[in-house]
């Protein structure tokens, strides 16, 4: 079995070889809910619109990614996952859809606050890397805020 191939036997070794730039990724990617968060306030009226689904469009990219995450950890397992492992990733992916359709951000936050407690849940089962279980938490709820900043920066 070529390194390519290799899977991981134990959870506990589970995102240690990239932790750090794992961990930086995860910072890149509230970046641009950040900036959105800043420049709703800061933009002309007639840009807000903008600024505001640009919002909607990252953290519904977002929540796609962590639905097809997801999708490809059931791939993974023997049996090909429970029930619950394709709800909870249908689930995001529809709220990823929904946010986008709607242009709503309210239900992007909600989307990114609900991956950043399931995350949490899965690194404490054993099920993504440890660090999850603080990281994921911090940095959904730090762009779920951003989106709420966001939404309320109406003027």
């Amino acid at each position: 079995m070529t390194s390519e191939t290799q899977r991981v036997a134990n959870s506990g070794d589970l995102g240690r070889a990239g932790q750090a730039f794992d961990l930086a990724l995860g910072v890149a990617a509230t970046i641009p809910i950040l900036v959105c968060a800043v420049l709703a306030r800061l933009v002309p009226a007639d840009l807000e619109m903008l600024v505001r689904t640009s919002a909607v469009i990252w953290a519904s990219s977002l929540l796609a990614f962590f639905a097809g995450v997801r999708r490809g950890l059931i791939f993974s397992e023997a049996g090909g996952g429970g029930w619950r492992e394709r709800i909870t990733m249908l689930a995001i992916f529809a709220l990823g859809i929904a946010a986008m359709l709607f242009c709503s951000l309210i239900l992007a936050a909600v989307g990114l606050a609900c991956v950043g407690g399931l995350d949490a849940l899965s690194a404490r089962r054993g099920e993504a890397p440890r660090y999850f279980s603080m990281f994921r938490p911090l940095q959904m709820a730090v762009c779920a805020a951003a989106l709420v900043l966001v939404a309320v920066s109406r003027r």
